[in-house]
């Protein structure tokens, strides 16, 4: 009967662990993800605005946004460092620090 007991333990050990297992997916955290209208421009006024549809992705404050053949990281950490960030009703800003901007615009 002393066996017994360690054995049972074991058994309610690996349940345990198998509930975790099969929960841990359905409580992970995504992204919130659209697509959306994009325009990226340069302080340069020579360089031309580029416009078109981009995804935007935003998790935990952190923004990433595809568009055309580029990707854009705004860690939530570096706003005021390297990017400022401009929310209205029609969309949301990113200034950088080295002069573009692209504005988000929600369709």
């Amino acid at each position: 009967m002393h066996l017994h007991q360690p054995l049972k333990l074991t058994c309610k050990f690996l349940l345990l662990n198998a509930c975790f297992a099969i929960s841990e997916p359905v409580m992970r955290v995504h992204a919130d993800s659209t697509i959306a209208h994009c325009q990226l421009s340069n302080q340069n006024p020579s360089v031309p605005v580029e416009s078109g549809p981009c995804r935007f992705s935003q998790r935990q404050g952190n923004v990433t946004i595809m568009f055309r053949a580029q990707t854009f990281n705004f860690p939530h950490s570096e706003v005021g460092l390297r990017y400022q960030r401009s929310n209205n009703s029609t969309g949301i800003r990113f200034d950088m620090s080295e002069g573009s901007t692209i504005e988000v615009l929600w369709q």
